[in-house]
């Protein structure tokens, strides 16, 4: 059983945000580190990262590589857009027409929605990349957007870009930033926003879902903070402006400061409340550490922390990945992994490249419940055990009999050997497990095997329970059948409420 969880009264709050001291840098700690900013824990992560500090690790995983590019069609379907939406509304068609040539466009904007989505699985799969991305998975699970609502590709492609170049900046730019994408400003009804009719979408989400959290604001702060967002507007459906005669150039009184506030002023206002120190380091608790409640006085001493620092992106996440908070030993296999976590930890649990075939990775994602970018409401996913249902569930267990399958290519359609064929000719091929690799462990003794599998595959806790299970399944490497035995053995270990947890 894993120790109770730190308290104040036993574990200082001055201590809980200091480094972990070096000499306690071992392979459980590495492998833990890993799980958590990243999504496994390879043999070959944890010996690169026990030869390095925590702190080289992290300046490590979060050093800027080679950037998610947008796809050249994704690129031409934004330039051309505005043009193709300006014919569709004021060419001179039948409505019959008009309706034909809005529905092509819808189906042209999916095929490149899915293409996307496919994109980015591949490139966050690449280990290079994992911490990286999955902080901007983080920043998304703040600056909610959907799919459903914005239905245009480019737009959210776009706003992923800002949270992915955010980092090292300070929280409050990116905010203003986000206010001004045109992602957000659609969803959340800038457009709609003038003078004369605010709307106050925006405005309500700043201060609950971004910055502040419920209570620490009042009804008449969103109505005045409303008013400085007035005329937010976009230029073609992808830029932004300001529209001078829809904006509300008039004195505002937000949290008692009183003045002709703009947007951006607002958003510095904000930040000088006592609550924005704390609520992002909640939620990096909440996504990295624990959805339980963690006391009160660590979270306010980072927060401090992090205000003093001018909310500086960079040193949060140098402080907060690096703490012997982080690594206290009751927050190991204590989190229910994510549906994205889930796929792409196997991924590279098992050495395997994304599969090439939209339907079958989407697909799980919708069962598992995490469809691509499209969360189901403004605030976001519920993470920790919201995630564990009998439909979820299912579709954890399917994915992994898939990953152990045999890849039936004379069942594929044509688009699917289309993908096939093009993911080959890109270097990519290892898919799914196949008998050959098995065979390299197949003359592993029963017992190192399963040490092996559940030292790499799960969390300490739960390794003294599983190990025996593992190596009486497996059995004796000299009796028939042995390959299979280790198929059902991995399998089942995938499969485990143990490999679901990090």
């Amino acid at each position: 059983m894993p120790p109770p969880p730190p308290h104040p009264s036993t574990f200082p709050v001055k201590d809980a945000w200091k480094p972990l001291p070096l000499g306690f840098w071992q392979i459980e700690e590495a492998q833990h580190w890993l799980r958590r900013v990243s999504f496994s824990a390879t043999p070959e992560a944890v010996t690169a990262a026990l030869r390095q500090s925590p702190k080289d690790c992290w300046q490590e995983a979060f050093r800027p590589g080679a950037a998610m590019t947008k796809s050249e069609k994704l690129a031409e379907f934004e330039a051309s857009v505005h043009a193709r939406h300006r014919e569709i509304y004021q060419g001179d068609y039948e409505p019959r027409e008009r309706q034909r040539m809005r529905q092509a466009l819808r189906r042209e904007d999916n095929a490149l929605f899915r293409q996307y989505a496919m994109d980015w699985f591949h490139y966050a799969r690449q280990p290079e990349n994992s911490a990286r991305e999955k902080f901007v998975v983080f920043l998304q699970d703040v600056f909610v957007v959907e799919r459903t609502t914005v239905q245009e590709s480019y737009a959210l492609f776009n706003l992923q870009q800002t949270l992915r170049t955010a980092y090292p900046g300070s929280y409050p730019e990116l905010c203003k930033q986000v206010s001004k994408d045109p992602a957000m400003v659609r969803y959340l009804d800038l457009v709609r926003n003038t003078a004369r009719r605010p709307n106050e979408n925006f405005a309500r989400e700043l201060f609950e879902l971004f910055t502040l959290g419920e209570g620490n604001y009042s009804e008449a702060d969103i109505k005045e903070a409303t008013r400085a967002f007035t005329g937010y507007r976009l230029k073609d459906r992808t830029e932004f402006f300001l529209q001078r005669n829809l904006h509300d150039a008039g004195r505002k009184t937000v949290f008692g400061e009183s003045g002709r506030w703009d947007g951006d002023d607002v958003i510095d206002i904000t930040f000088r409340q006592p609550a924005a120190k704390t609520f992002l380091t909640r939620e990096l608790i909440k996504f990295y550490l624990t959805d339980q409640t963690v006391p009160e006085p660590y979270i306010e001493a980072l927060g401090e922390q992090w205000a003093h620092h001018n909310f500086s992106l960079s040193y949060l996440c140098e402080t907060f990945f690096q703490s012997r908070l982080f690594f206290h030993p009751a927050y190991r296999g204590n989190l229910v992994k994510s549906p994205i976590h889930f796929y792409l930890g196997l991924c590279q649990d098992l050495r395997l490249d994304v599969a090439p075939f939209q339907s079958r990775v989407l697909r799980s994602m919708d069962i598992m419940g995490q469809s691509f970018y499209d969360p189901p409401n403004v605030r976001g996913w519920l993470y920790g055990e919201h995630w564990i249902n009998s439909t979820t569930i299912s579709g954890r267990r399917q994915l992994v009999d898939y990953l152990f399958a045999t890849l039936n290519e004379d069942a594929l359609n044509a688009n699917e050997q289309g993908a096939l064929k093009q993911a080959r000719e890109a270097g990519l091929g290892d898919f799914l497990v196949s008998p050959e690799r098995l065979q390299q462990v197949a003359e592993t003794e029963a017992e190192d095997l399963a040490a092996h599998l559940t030292t790499y595959f799960i969390t300490a806790p739960y390794r003294p329970a599983y190990q025996p299970i593992l190596a009486e399944i497996i059995g004796d490497n000299k009796r028939p059948r042995a390959l299979a035995r280790i198929r059902h053995a991995m399998i089942a270990l995938l499969q485990s409420p143990a490999y679901n947890l990090c």
